[in-house]
């Protein structure tokens, strides 16, 4: 039989997964963790819960949640289940950010003991065609394991003495470094067995990250605002790092063409002084149409910004320099970068570049890629 992990997004509640078409439950999950994992599972599912519920309340009151429950007769979580399910986007920006928080923190352990169950499935399978238990294959891993030499201990004695000095710890005894090097060998060769069985087993795990959500209705698009693939793009005119992750998206537009969609929300930070001006005048292009231009100027003059000629420029991105001058001197634009920064807090933006993949936060842009790539591979 073909190991087989399947979606629970429209399972019963509480089913994360399917392996071999067998339920997997977050009860199941939890005994697979060890005792100390288990606690901080627990804290962290009473954690989001609670954090979402004070969200609610924010929103509703709390007399309205239990008014509302009385008058539906229906218990208080249903009501809260409703509220955010409905309302999110309208909640406290800070509150949307702690239940974002939450909502990862609970996925991370979650991911980590579904893959383990995975892995350990897939042993034992190997094992099985070979006639033996995961015990006995891992036994054996130990027995083909090749010796720890003296040169093997030295190198790692020495390592950990640049550690000693780089963090002032106490590097542990060559019993300790030859089990560990042992240990390491051992779980190379029992990854080689499971990896072999990935190429011939078809897995298909769905368990869903958390997605944030914010509004773009007044983001500056990039792209068709229906593409399957949607980026949000938390972004500051001075950060170098926002103009270096420029070049990946423009990659990334070139592999996926129509399935992405850019959508451009403003984060200047406090310490780029010349970052808000610079995000209301590409606002004010993107009033004119003219956004993806203005960006990709402000960004070549980058260094320019502290003596930026913003009208100078509009002329050279095709704009009416007389209605790009009122609109940044209305005060409009201003507003709608504060109201970006308020999403950004709520999403759990912290610096920038950070970017929204369908949703699912990547703070690290060496990742974003990837998270495209499995983005794209999710059937429509």
């Amino acid at each position: 039989m073909n190991a087989v992990v399947t979606a629970a997004a429209s399972l019963t509640a509480g089913v994360l997964a399917l392996v071999n078409g067998q339920p997997i439950t977050r009860a199941d999950l939890e005994r697979a963790l060890r005792q100390d994992q288990q606690q901080a599972y627990r804290d962290a599912t009473e954690d989001l819960r609670d954090a979402e519920h004070a969200a609610v309340r924010d929103y509703l009151g709390r007399q309205a949640v239990d008014r509302d429950a009385k008058k539906q007769r229906a218990p208080s979580d249903s009501i809260y289940a409703r509220v955010m399910a409905r309302d999110f986007e309208r909640f406290d920006p800070n509150l949307r950010h702690r239940i974002q928080q939450e909502r990862e923190r609970v996925y991370d352990i979650e991911r980590s003991a579904l893959d383990a169950m995975i892995e350990k499935s897939l042993l034992e399978k190997a094992a099985r065609a070979r006639g033996m238990t995961s015990e006995e294959l891992t036994r054996s891993f130990e027995r083909r394991v090749a010796p720890v030499t003296k040169q093997d201990m030295d190198f790692i004695k020495a390592y950990e003495s640049s550690k000693q000095e780089a963090s002032a710890m106490v590097a542990p005894g060559e019993a300790r470094l030859e089990a560990a090097i042992r240990n390491a060998r051992i779980e190379q060769m029992r990854m080689a067995v499971i990896d072999s069985m990935r190429d011939r087993e078809p897995i298909d795990s769905r368990l869903s990250p958390p997605r944030a959500v914010v509004s773009t209705a007044s983001a500056s698009v990039v792209g068709s605002p229906s593409a399957p693939i949607q980026i949000v793009v938390f972004t500051d005119f001075e950060c170098p790092y926002c103009f270096e992750m420029e070049q990946t998206l423009s990659r990334i537009r070139d592999r996926y063409r129509d399935r992405v969609a850019l959508f451009y929300l403003n984060f200047p930070l406090p310490s780029h002084q010349n970052a808000r001006p610079a995000a209301i005048a590409a606002l004010c292009a993107g009033a004119q149409g003219r956004y993806a231009a203005y960006h990709d100027l402000l960004f070549s003059h980058q260094q320019d910004l502290a003596r930026a000629d913003y009208a100078g420029w509009s002329e050279s991105a095709g704009l009416d320099r007389k209605a790009f001058e009122a609109c940044r001197l209305s005060g409009t634009m201003d507003k709608r970068v504060d109201q970006d920064i308020r999403e950004g807090i709520a999403a759990g933006v912290n610096g920038t570049p950070t970017f929204l993949v369908n949703g699912r936060l990547v703070a690290d842009g060496d990742n974003l890629e990837k998270v495209v790539a499995e983005e794209a591979a999710i059937p429509q």
